[in-house]
């Protein structure tokens, strides 16, 4: 009896296990290259991140002002600094530009092993003015492992003051900060050193207790 052409039942399904299988290799490969790309992007994203934050704090720190906006023991504060927090005057972000001069606080904040850096804006206090009110903060940087401020400068004598984790002249600005964070994930973050522009000695002391006293009066 002559064999009807086509496939056997066995041919077909051995046809059809082998397409299963290239399937199946066709389908992993696409869910490892979704995960690579993901991967990747979560990775790019992060040192956009990391730069970002750079970018601002360079820029923040080195446009500080030793301009006063509080009183300590009868003097002008126009930097306090210790080694999770940084309070300074600055020019803010653009979208704060009309609002003027800003009392920034960079801060180091959360657990131990999952802090972040965060940063608070508040418009300045002036003569017949509110007290100062600082905004919600906002995220540089999370995932930090560990972290802290630096500062040198000069004291009020003009004495170098070599590296240490407060800066204990708030009357005068020291001449740079160093930001040292160690990011989770194997992030690098190359120790972030930066020098003030402003002289330490320009502040206006006599006209800063004029306008501090009566803001506070106001």
């Amino acid at each position: 009896m002559k064999r009807a052409a086509g496939f056997s039942l066995m041919e077909t399904l051995g046809a059809l296990a082998l397409l299963a299988l290239l399937l199946l290799g066709v389908t992993a490969s696409l869910q490892t290259m979704a995960r690579s790309t993901r991967a990747g992007m979560a990775s790019t994203e992060r040192l956009d991140q990391v730069r970002a934050a750079q970018m601002y704090m360079r820029r923040a720190l080195s446009e500080a002002m030793a301009y006063p906006w509080a009183l300590q023991e009868r003097r002008p504060v126009v930097l306090k600094g210790a080694a999770d927090e940084v309070s300074f005057v600055a020019s803010g972000p653009g979208y704060l530009a009309r609002s003027g001069l800003q009392l920034q606080r960079l801060a180091i904040v959360g657990e131990e092993g999952d802090k972040r850096v965060e940063v608070a804006f508040a418009p300045l206090a002036a003569r017949n003015a509110a007290q100062i009110v600082p905004s919600e903060p906002e995220v540089l940087i999370d995932h930090v492992v560990s972290g802290h401020f630096v500062y040198s400068g000069l004291d009020n004598e003009g004495n170098p003051v070599a590296w240490q984790s407060t800066w204990p002249f708030p009357n005068r600005l020291p001449t740079m900060v160093g930001v040292e964070l160690v990011i989770a994930g194997g992030v690098h973050w190359p120790t972030l050193t930066v020098p003030l522009r402003m002289d330490p000695a320009a502040t206006n002391a006599r006209e800063a207790l004029a306008r501090l006293q009566t803001a506070k009066g106001a």
